[in-house]
């Protein structure tokens, strides 16, 4: 869906009824009718009284009794076939809607979403969307309809005497200063409703995922402080917004009755002089009920369709938000990985100062390379550049000697397999998790990628194996568990490259001796970058990269490091462990990377 990203408001919505506008056009054509035919049915009443009850015409009498029952049949179906069309067209721009808001969210780089809450962007996608599906669902055909209605009646208000028309027009300066009024202030009250709504949305969502330190600190307390400010400055914004409404929908109410009593005294003194029947007096006083029956409608509709514009503005924030990693014009698909990968003295920064400054290393085919070094030195960056969740500022990623920038990046991930710190584990089965990244894979795959790394142990201790449905996050199952799925579900994708990403650094030693191994069929043939703070897991990189403050300071295997003064020996040593020599190095820790 192009977007165009100088329409913020509600004209947006004009770019999701794509598909839709023939249809549209002929639910135009049936509202028209159907706003129509009770303007002709009070024309009707106008006749009946003037010229079949007062003038004794028993057939004219009869024949409009029966035109004005069949108007009415007629206005009935129309109406019922606007209503279901107007709401299905409705619900189908809110399914567009929501799919083209989450495409786009899924598009997005990992900076996007750092930089926002997790709450506030679920509040895009929930409480901002639901306040436009009220809108498009219900309020768009009230909107049409009584829209129309509107305009008919007042044509045949002119049509019927245009006398009684003028004066009942007396009431739109003041209706058109109460309305721009009202949507001057109301705008801004109901954009204030939707921050507050999102910030209720940010602190329940970061509470709910934050529970267990939350209590383990005792913040409870805190915490119920924290929502009860949030959810009072949201009840304050909202009670601001409706005392609005409470002047507007009664001022719109009594312009109505004050036009209605105007044209009831005109009418009377211009049937006193002779001027007008009173069936027509009386089908004016009918066609003015439809005017202002339709604008107290639309008058309490526009509340929801300010605040339904409002919506739309922080939707649109989503839409609009720039992609940093996007396909270049001409980009073509990535071939099959051989393996060698480079890194041409890449520089990259996520403010202003470099976090990666100049790196330069040259994997080949199925090698391995481990970074290690203290916290905040650039490994994992390093590693989202490899995956190229960022591109560099500054010099270049190559695979198979072919800029990352130069490819599809769809084609590429399809070849990339990640291992992180914290695996998440998603609803559904351990099979499901387990084929993730390759969805087509078959059940015999599926256990064969099980049993390859150990999950089969896992899967063993509930009834239904690998079909156990494993809660969001993977709660029940233990750290190492889940690293052992995640690990299963890069094996069954079969990545060309490998990241693993400090994938051993919460685990104990029991599983951790499950997930050795587990890595030796994992890396086997694949190119692979090890981030680890545990010589157990870095020792079996044909490289290992010491990296300080952006930049490689010491490289070579694990026993020449080990031998030399220099930082890997100090970042060995950081737990005051025995030597590494005398424990065979396995339990030897590195400082956290």
């Amino acid at each position: 869906m192009p977007r165009r990203r100088h329409r913020t408001g509600l004209s947006r919505l004009w770019l999701y009824t794509e598909g839709q506008r023939g249809r549209a056009v002929g639910v135009m054509l049936l509202a028209a009718c159907s706003a129509a035919a009770p303007v002709v049915g009070w024309h009707i009443v106008g006749d009946v009284i003037d010229a079949g009850i007062r003038a004794g015409d028993r057939t004219r009498l009869t024949v409009d009794v029966v035109l004005y029952v069949a108007v009415n049949a007629l206005a009935w179906g129309l109406g019922t076939a606007t209503w279901l069309m107007l709401a299905g067209i409705g619900q189908r721009m809110v399914v567009e809607l929501r799919r083209n808001l989450f495409e786009h969210l899924t598009s997005l780089s990992l900076r996007y979403f750092s930089e926002q809450k997790a709450g506030w962007i679920i509040a895009r996608l929930t409480s901002d969307v639901d306040a436009l599906s009220d809108v498009l669902n219900q309020g768009l055909t009230t909107l049409v309809v009584n829209s129309l209605t509107l305009i008919a009646a007042v044509l045949g208000l002119f049509l019927l005497d245009w006398r009684l028309g003028l004066v009942a027009l007396l009431v739109l300066p003041p209706g058109m200063l109460v309305t721009r009024w009202f949507q001057r202030r109301s705008h801004v009250a109901f954009s204030e409703v939707r921050t507050r709504i999102a910030a209720v949305t940010a602190q329940l969502a970061e509470s709910v995922s934050g529970m267990a330190i939350v209590q383990a600190f005792n913040r409870e307390r805190a915490f119920q402080r924290e929502f009860d400010e949030l959810n009072d400055a949201n009840r304050t914004a909202n009670v601001r917004a409706q005392r609005l409404s409470s002047v507007f929908f009664p001022a719109i109410q009594f312009l109505g009755v004050f036009a209605t009593a105007a044209v009831l005294f005109a009418g009377a003194r211009m049937i006193d002089a002779g001027a007008l029947e009173i069936g027509t007096l009386v089908a004016a006083v009918g066609l003015l009920s439809l005017v202002f029956q339709p604008l107290q409608e639309l008058s309490e509709l526009y509340g929801q369709v300010q605040a339904a514009a409002a919506a739309m503005e922080k939707i649109s924030t989503v839409l609009d938000a720039e992609r940093d990693i996007v396909d270049r014009p001409g980009a073509k698909p990535m071939r099959r990985i051989k393996g060698r990968l480079v890194l041409d003295r890449v520089v990259f920064a996520y403010g202003d100062d470099p976090v990666v400054k100049g790196i330069a290393l040259d994997i080949p085919p199925g090698g391995c390379v481990a970074l290690v070094g203290e916290s905040g030195g650039g490994k994992s960056t390093t590693a989202k550049l490899i995956a190229r969740f960022y591109d560099p500022l500054e010099g270049a990623v190559l695979v198979d000697d072919t800029d990352l920038r130069l490819v599809q990046l769809r084609t590429y991930r399809r070849q990339l397999g990640v291992v992180l710190q914290d695996p998440f584990l998603f609803s559904g089965t351990i099979a499901d998790n387990i084929r993730f990244g390759r969805p087509e894979a078959t059940d015999e795959e599926v256990e064969a990628a099980a049993g390859a790394v150990g999950v089969d142990r896992v899967a063993a201790r509930f009834e239904l194996g690998l079909d156990h449905v494993v809660r969001e996050g993977g709660a029940g199952l233990s750290a190492g568990e889940r690293q052992l799925i995640s690990i299963a579900r890069a094996l069954l994708a079969d990545p060309r490259i490998l990241i693993l990403d400090e994938a051993t650094s919460n685990i104990d030693r029991p599983s951790e001796v499950l997930i050795e191994r587990a890595f030796d069929t994992l890396l086997h043939g694949r190119t692979s970058i090890i981030i680890a703070h545990r010589l157990a897991t870095v020792r079996r990189a044909d490289e290992i990269l010491v990296i300080e403050r952006g930049r490689i300071v010491q490289r070579g295997t694990e026993r020449t490091l080990l031998a030399e003064e220099g930082p890997f020996r100090r970042l060995a040593h950081t737990f005051e462990a025995p030597p590494a020599e005398q424990l065979g190095h396995s339990d030897v820790e590195l400082a956290p990377g």
